[in-house]
């Protein structure tokens, strides 16, 4: 399947958005490939194309990558790996009224809860 997401668009975004954040917890590499996967996921599942994200957006996206935070105070890092396996989870999880934009996806519980179900 060819996805119609136009990285080349969107890397420039993100890589501007990554000198912005300060992180050094992952690569702009790994960070580009979670955002691929993820645009690809979207895709694959049936959502079309990605909306357009600005760059405070991507940039608080790749501040939360590193490390998710519940709601009971737990802690997990988060290996850039480890981001195939929660994408495909949330996609295969019902949601109700979710758009399943990427804002969504690191938003409250999201990921927290894909990470329970997926490594406990």
């Amino acid at each position: 399947m060819k996805l119609r997401f136009k990285f080349t668009t969107f890397s420039p975004f993100a890589k501007r958005a990554y000198s912005l954040s300060g992180t050094t917890q992952y690569d702009i590499k790994s960070v580009l490939c979670v955002f691929c996967f993820y645009f690809a996921a979207y895709e694959v599942y049936g959502y079309g194309v990605h909306p357009a994200i600005n760059v405070s957006q991507i940039q608080r996206i790749i501040e939360k990558m590193p490390q998710i935070e519940s709601d009971a105070h737990d802690f997990f890092d988060v290996d850039p790996d480890d981001y195939k396996l929660l994408i495909v989870s949330y996609f295969e999880t019902d949601f109700f009224k979710s758009d399943r934009n990427i804002n969504h996806f690191f938003s409250g519980e999201i990921r927290a809860m894909r990470y329970y179900e997926n490594f406990y």
